[in-house]
């Protein structure tokens, strides 16, 4: 499980990357979660754009117009995955489509 300051580089990172973008396409993998996926999870961020990205000790907060927002906890991966739906891809728990792909590098995003 990823620390204050694990958490905050993803936040920058995500911030840097996806800050006024646009979701195109939200798949959810795995729906046994600690709390159940709201049958319109997909399609309430469906087209939203990213306004910013803020963190609350350990949670992402996704701000999307519409003052609207997600809120994301990494859990003990400690990553998201921020894809391009045009490609090929191999996606774990939820991903976020959006693009270009994030770099890969040390920046606990995938």
């Amino acid at each position: 499980m990823p620390e204050l300051p694990e958490v905050e580089v993803v936040r920058k990172s995500l911030n840097q990357k996806i800050k006024n973008k646009e979701i195109k396409k939200v798949l959810v993998r795995n729906k046994n979660l600690r709390f159940k996926v709201p049958a319109d999870f997909k399609n309430f961020l469906k087209n939203k754009k990213v306004t910013n990205v803020s963190r609350f000790s350990k949670y992402l907060i996704l701000c999307l117009d519409k003052k609207s927002f997600c809120l994301i906890h990494l859990g003990m991966s400690g990553t998201i995955h921020l894809v391009n739906f045009k490609k090929k891809n191999i996606f774990t728990n939820t991903s976020f489509y959006n693009s270009p792909l994030l770099p890969k590098k040390h920046n606990h995003i995938e």
